[in-house]
């Protein structure tokens, strides 16, 4: 069965597009580099130190593939999906933790003094295509009309008496 990608709406096509774009970019090594101090100060010295995959970006990332995987099988077979879920809500709250746990992950490397560590090039393409991936994700469940779950925490109505 073939799926036209145009005839999806826009937020599902940027959903899938930024989706892809995260997990091609987490495999790069430049997610975070390391930049040395001391002797080799002030000469360039900088090195891709890991990618997206390792500590807890590791668990960022599988929210990320699975929010996307989620936008995809909602875009290609919705049908596959039961009913009475709030699928968009639940894909908006994977990408956002996802998204917040890769950015935590590449701000909080200890360089012991010795090494400047932060983000690189393909990490701060990823904080940019996984905050993508999100937007898209919240403004499809504003779209798709579904309702926050009801949480009140009232007791359920009495069973009828036998």
């Amino acid at each position: 069965m073939a799926v036209d990608f145009k005839a999806l709406n826009r937020n599902q096509q940027g959903a899938l597009v930024a989706g892809a774009l995260a997990i091609i970019l987490s495999f790069f090594s430049d997610y975070v580099t390391v930049d040395l101090k001391g002797p080799a100060d002030g000469l360039g010295v900088s090195f891709g130190a890991s990618n997206a995959w390792h500590s807890y970006a590791t668990l960022g990332m599988l929210l990320i593939l699975v929010a996307t995987a989620l936008v995809a099988v909602k875009a290609f077979s919705a049908e596959a999906l039961p009913d009475g879920v709030p699928w968009a809500l639940i894909t908006a709250a994977a990408a956002g933790l996802g998204t917040l746990l890769v950015i935590l992950r590449a701000f909080t490397y200890d360089g012991s003094g010795i090494a400047d560590i932060g983000p690189g090039w393909s990490g701060w393409l990823l904080f940019v295509a996984a905050i993508a991936l999100t937007v898209f994700s919240v403004l499809s469940f504003r779209e798709s009309g579904e309702s926050m779950p009801d949480f009140k925490g009232e007791a359920p109505p009495a069973p009828p008496a036998a």
